[in-house]
């Protein structure tokens, strides 16, 4: 069973995507770095390439264990939201065998405000941390 985060959710045809990922290249994790223009598209790497750079911020775990990290700048973006990581419908493996894409999976953000209820449910988390 994958580890939920209360702050970030997976669709199917990303958790699918995130399994061919993995067995193509191993254990990997998404990160979204600071980028103000366009839809917010996190990347993947494999895990062994990562190095967390300061304010770098574990924002969640998704299916396949998975993890969501992002910059400092773009956390400061979404620190009030929730995020569910999909792929395009378009995307993917093309059907009747035909040639794959060159990028194996393109991942990106939906995102909605915390409500009221949620946003004091991590007030008091993280008042408890510190």
């Amino acid at each position: 069973m994958a580890y939920r985060s209360d702050r970030v959710a997976v669709t199917d045809r990303a958790r699918n995507a995130l399994r061919e990922l993995i067995e193509q290249h191993g254990p990997i994790l998404l990160y979204l770095s600071h980028d103000d223009a366009g839809e917010p598209a996190p990347r993947w790497l494999p895990i062994r390439d990562f190095r967390a750079a300061e304010g770098d911020t574990l924002f969640g775990r998704l299916a396949w264990h998975t993890e969501l990290w992002m910059s400092a700048q773009a956390y400061t973006r979404f620190e009030c939201d929730h995020l569910t990581v999909d792929v395009p419908a378009d995307a993917g493996p093309v059907p009747d065998g035909g040639e794959q894409p060159a990028e194996p999976a393109v991942f990106l953000l939906r995102t909605r405000r915390l409500s009221a209820a949620e946003s004091a449910a991590l007030a008091a988390r993280k008042r408890g941390r510190g």
